[in-house]
C-alpha cells in the first residue's frame, strides 16, 4: 500500500484532490490508520483513478462520474450520457466559432479604417395592407424567429394549400417588446400571402396588417455585424424626434434574402417603423 503522498506522485494527482475525492466518496483510501490518520491507497485503485481522469477530461461532473463508477450503469446509459456531453461540446464549439468570426470581422473593419456610417438615409414610404399568416410565442430572438418561420412555411406548403396560396412578400418579424429581452421575448413572425390559407392549429392566425406609413432602412450585412442594426435603430429614433413623428409599435424587420443562399455580407434586412405625424 502507498501513503497518500506516494500515491499522489504515482498517479500525478495532488494530495488535496485525493482528500477531496475521499470526502465526496469518489475515491476512498483502502485504509486509514486509526492512530495517525494517514490514508493508504492500493495499486488496484489506479484503474478507477484513470477512469475518473478520463471522464473528467470529457467534461463530466464529479457527481456524474461517481454515479457511473459506483452504480455499474448499463452501457446504454453511459452512451446516452456521453452523447449529451458530445452535443454540449459541439454547441460550445459552434458558439466559439461564431465569436471568433465576429472578432475577425471587427479586426478586418479596423484594419481597413472603417467606422460607423455618419449618414444613414432613412426613407419615408407607404406600405399597403398585407394579408399574412402569423404565429406568435415567447423565446429568444436567435432561435425563435427561424423556428416560427419554418413552422409557417410548413403550413403554407400543406397539401390543401397547394395551388391556392401564394407568398407575396418576405418573412417578417413584428417586435412587440418595449425593451430587449434575452429570453422570453414576445416574438411574432408573419409571412404575407394571398389566397385562402388552411391551418392545422389555432396557434396560427390569418390576419391583415393595416396600411401604414413607415420609416424604412435596408441594412446590408450580418445582423450583428460592425454596422450594427442597433445603430440603425438609434438613427431612426433620432429621425423621428427631429421630424416630430410618433412611432407606432410594433416595428418590423423584413428578411429580404436567405442567409443559406447568399454570403453573409450580402444579407439584406429592412427595418420598418410605422409612424404618424
Amino acid at each position: 500500500m502507498f501513503k497518500i503522498g506516494d500515491f499522489s506522485r504515482l498517479c500525478r494527482i495532488t494530495v488535496r484532490t485525493l482528500r477531496y475525492y475521499d470526502e465526496i466518496g469518489l475515491l476512498k483510501p483502502v485504509k486509514i490508520d486509526t492512530f495517525t490518520g494517514y490514508r493508504y491507497y492500493s495499486v488496484d485503485q489506479l484503474p478507477r483513478l484513470n477512469r475518473i481522469a478520463m471522464l473528467k477530461s470529457l467534461g463530466l461532473s464529479l457527481d456524474d462520474i461517481r454515479e457511473l463508477l459506483d452504480n455499474d450503469l448499463p452501457t446504454d446509459h453511459i452512451r446516452q450520457l456521453l452523447q449529451v456531453k458530445r452535443a454540449e461540446i459541439k454547441q460550445r464549439l459552434n458558439e466559439d466559432e461564431e465569436r471568433l468570426h465576429q472578432v475577425e470581422v471587427w479586426l478586418d473593419k479596423i484594419n481597413k479604417g472603417d467606422t460607423m456610417p455618419t449618414d444613414i438615409a432613412i426613407q419615408e414610404k407607404e406600405v399597403p395592407e398585407l394579408q399574412v399568416i402569423s404565429k406568435r410565442e415567447t423565446g429568444t430572438y436567435e432561435t425563435t424567429i427561424d423556428k416560427l418561420a419554418d413552422e409557417l412555411m410548413e403550413q403554407i406548403n400543406r397539401p390543401e394549400n397547394q395551388g391556392r396560396v401564394t407568398i407575396t412578400g418576405p418573412v417578417m418579424m413584428l417586435c412587440h417588446e418595449e425593451e430587449y429581452k434575452e429570453e422570453d421575448a414576445d416574438i411574432e413572425v408573419v409571412i404575407p400571402v394571398s389566397g385562402a390559407v388552411t391551418v392545422e392549429s389555432p396557434s396560427f392566425e390569418i390576419k391583415t396588417l393595416p396600411k401604414c406609413r413607415v420609416l424604412s432602412f435596408v441594412h446590408r450585412g450580418a445582423y450583428n455585424s460592425y454596422y450594427d442594426i442597433a445603430y440603425v435603430y438609434a438613427q431612426i429614433y433620432k429621425y423621428a424626434e427631429e421630424n416630430n413623428l410618433e412611432l407606432i409599435p410594433p416595428d418590423r424587420e423584413l428578411y429580404l434574402n436567405n442567409r443559406e443562399e447568399v454570403p453573409e455580407d450580402e444579407l439584406l434586412t429592412e427595418i420598418q417603423f410605422p409612424f404618424r405625424k
